[in-house]
Parts: C-alpha cells; sequence; structure tokens
C-alpha cells in the first residue's frame, strides 16, 4: 500500500527511467508543497463522497476502489522514493486529519538531519518545516 502512496504523490514531480538504479530521491520545497496539495485535494474529494476525511490506509483504499489510482502513472515506487515517509491521520469522527511528508533523519548520518518536511491538515494550509538548529537558505538559525 505504501508504494501506491508514494507512487500517487510524486506522479507530476519528477522523471525516473526504467533503466536507472534505484536512488534516494531529494524533494524540494517546491515538491513537498505540490504534494501536499495533492494529497488536500483528494482527502477533501474523498471527504465528500464518504462523509469524513480518511487515514492512510482509507485513502488508499479508496483510490483503488474508486478507479482512481489507474489515473496515476506508477513511473514512481517506494524504493526510487526512499527515505520519504508519508503519514496521514484522520479523527475517528473523520471531521479532521493530518499529513506529514519528511524525511527521517538518522542520527549517524548528518546529511539527514536539515532536510525539509511538509505537514497540512483540513484546514488546507501547508507548513514546511526544518529541524531546529537547521538554517533554511538565507534565514538565521534558532537554536
Amino acid at each position: 500500500m505504501k508504494n501506491i502512496a508514494f507512487a500517487l504523490l510524486f506522479f507530476t514531480l519528477a522523471p525516473v527511467t526504467a533503466l536507472a538504479p534505484p536512488q534516494e530521491v531529494e524533494l524540494s520545497r517546491e515538491q513537498l508543497v505540490s504534494a501536499m496539495r495533492f494529497l488536500n485535494t483528494y482527502e477533501y474529494t474523498y471527504a465528500h463522497e464518504n462523509k469524513g476525511f480518511a487515514s492512510l490506509d482509507e485513502f488508499l483504499s479508496w483510490l483503488q476502489k474508486t478507479g482512481k489510482i489507474n489515473q496515476v502513472p506508477l513511473s514512481f515506487s517506494a524504493e526510487s522514493l526512499k527515505p520519504y515517509e508519508l503519514r496521514i491521520t484522520a479523527t475517528p469522527d473523520g471531521k479532521h486529519y493530518h499529513i506529514s511528508l519528511l524525511r527521517p533523519s538518522d542520527m549517524h548520518d548528518s546529511s539527514t538531519w536539515c532536510k525539509p518536511a511538509a505537514f497540512t491538515d483540513d484546514r488546507g494550509v501547508i507548513f514546511l518545516g526544518l529541524a531546529i538548529g537547521c538554517e533554511a537558505p538565507g534565514k538565521p538559525s534558532f537554536k
């Protein structure tokens, strides 16, 4: 199921050739925002049809059941998008949701510490964030 989530998120974000070996993808801030816009749109579509927002598993099931998954070119796989994680949670009553797309940090690899993450919720506001101590380009660090 997670393979499908990654495929859905990035079908418009970057080409991947069939001959290229799997590589870890580095998503730009613009790509993270595009992914969040896509997810917000489809969460609201789901809610309109189902009277409430969906968690990750419900969301992916719905995309498959409705055939919407067939509209997405599957040129991306979880392997080609490692190491990003997608999380979608919805409240039990289906009135609210929260989505995060982030690259988990590895304590032993400092190159993973300051990667941007994206967050959104049912308000449709998209947030980009960095870990404390990481500097955004042209911005001072908060330590």
